[in-house]
Parts: structure tokens; sequence; C-alpha cells
């Protein structure tokens, strides 16, 4: 009885010191124990937020339209009318594309023996080709996310990454517009050539006795 009471005035004694010192008592034990646990929750909830899955969150995806501030002036008119030159507006004119029709179309790299064959296709004035497989042949690093269709292409200093159904492409992170809207079909992302040639640092001309076009680097 005497051990209870004795007990009983240390435990009041150290339930005033804590009121006094504006604590609280804790087990420090189970409180490591504790927060150990909450810890790997928080864990688990990381890597459920950032699986292998590009985060298209990062990215405003929106459609550039023709009246979008900094691009709804005459002076964005392009007068020359070209196929292979990105100018980086809205307002272009269209011109003559070197192919009619969807069809197979050879390329090749300036002072490069390798050839390749690649099914283009020529819409809204522009001409189209698989993305993957064309930052391939000019060299870059790519990778295509199935699931919100957007492929990434990378060389050097340069980045382009498109999105399936807009005419928008982040050029090294600056959201800029495209000619015409990148086309998914057959498992592939079609994009205008003179977007990812130019923003590579190349750009495709046509020869007209060969039937060829050829990348050749830009002079900078």
């Amino acid at each position: 009885m005497y051990l209870k009471r004795v007990g009983l005035t240390a435990l009041s004694i150290l339930l005033l010191w804590a009121i006094a010192n504006g604590g609280d008592i804790h087990v420090s034990a189970d409180d490591d124990d504790y927060e150990y646990d909450e810890h790997e929750d928080d864990d688990d909830e990381y890597d459920d937020d950032h699986d292998e899955e590009y985060d298209d969150d990062d990215y405003d995806y929106e459609d550039y339209d023709d009246d979008e501030q900094g691009y709804n002036d005459s002076n964005s008119i392009v007068n020359t009318a070209t196929w292979n030159i990105w100018t980086r507006t809205t307002v272009i004119n269209k011109g003559k594309l070197p192919i009619n029709e969807t069809t197979q179309v050879r390329i090749k790299v300036e002072n490069q023996n390798k050839e390749w064959s690649l099914y283009m296709i020529p819409l809204e004035g522009e001409l189209l080709v698989p993305g993957k497989l064309m930052a391939e042949v000019l060299g870059a690093e790519v990778k295509f996310y199935d699931e919100s269709k957007i492929l990434e292409v990378a060389t050097g200093n340069n980045e382009l990454i498109f999105r399936a159904g807009t005419n928008v492409v982040y050029d090294n992170q600056t959201k800029t517009p495209m000619p015409a809207t990148a086309l998914y079909m057959n498992n592939q992302l079609f994009i205008p050539i003179s977007v990812i040639t130019n923003g590579l640092g190349y750009v495709a001309e046509w020869q007209e006795g060969t039937n060829v076009i050829i990348c050749k680097q830009i002079a900078i």
C-alpha cells in the first residue's frame, strides 16, 4: 500500500511538472516506432506518385490559337512558303510540298552513307514524318510514352517534347507553336518534318533528281 501511494505521488509530481513546462509526456521508444512507420507510409505514397509513366501535368498542351498574344499581328505572317522551315509562328503561308500523297520516301543525313525509308504524310500543307523514326535517323535519343501519347526527343543541347492531337511542342522547355497538329496513327506519332529537323539543328532538302530528302546540319 505504501509503495502504491509513493507511485501515485511520483506520477502526480511528474504530471504537474509537465503541465508547468507546457510539454507532453512521451514514451520515446513508442514514438520512434510510430515515426518510422509513418515515414514508410510516405515513401509508399511517393513511389505511387512517381511511376514510370511520363508526368504530362508539367506541360500545358492546349493548342495555340491564331489570336494568342504574341502571334496575332500581321508581322508574324511569313511570306516565303516553305515546307522545311519551322518559323515558330502560328500564321504562315502554305507552299507546295515535294510529294502529293502518302508514300515511302528515302531519307539520308549529309556525310553519312546510311539511307532510310520513311512513311510520310502530306497534311495541312506540311510534310508529316514518324517522329520516333526521324529522331533516330538524326541520331537523337528518343522515348515514346504510350499512355499519354507523348514523344520526347533529345540530342546535345536540344530537347523537343510533342503530344498527339496538339499543335504545340516544348522546345527546350519553351511552349512553341507548330505549323500542323501532331497525328497519332498506326502506333506512331507523326509530326512536321520542319519542326523535328530544325529543332535538332538540321534542315531537310528535297533532291529532285533522286527523290531523296537530305538532312543537312544548320551552320551556327
